[in-house]
């Protein structure tokens, strides 16, 4: 008896995984492309990574700019020519 109760709810289980199929998140269906024609695009052309990389890329060569316009505002970038006698270049490069 038991033997027939294990098959029976084997069988049973089966059938119903069956009947509910499989759910698949890449649904081509008419509704689900109408409801959703671009999912991954947020702007016109831009998906949330791309929009990531560029912010990332711009606030990068921000800083560097910023760091080369202070080094100007304080007169880092270049030695001063004031002085009337020769300064050796103490930087190593020619």
């Amino acid at each position: 008896m038991p033997r027939n109760r294990i098959l029976a709810a084997t069988g049973l289980a089966v059938l119903a995984a069956g009947l509910v199929g499989c759910h698949s998140a890449n649904d081509v269906s008419f509704a689900a492309i109408k409801s959703n024609p671009s999912p991954e695009l947020v702007g016109v052309a831009n998906r949330n990574v791309d929009i990531e990389r560029n912010m990332a890329v711009v606030g990068d060569q921000n800083l560097r700019m910023l760091t080369n316009d202070l080094n100007r505002m304080f007169l880092f970038d270049s030695p001063s020519y004031l002085s009337p006698w020769n300064i050796v270049s103490t930087t190593g490069q020619p």
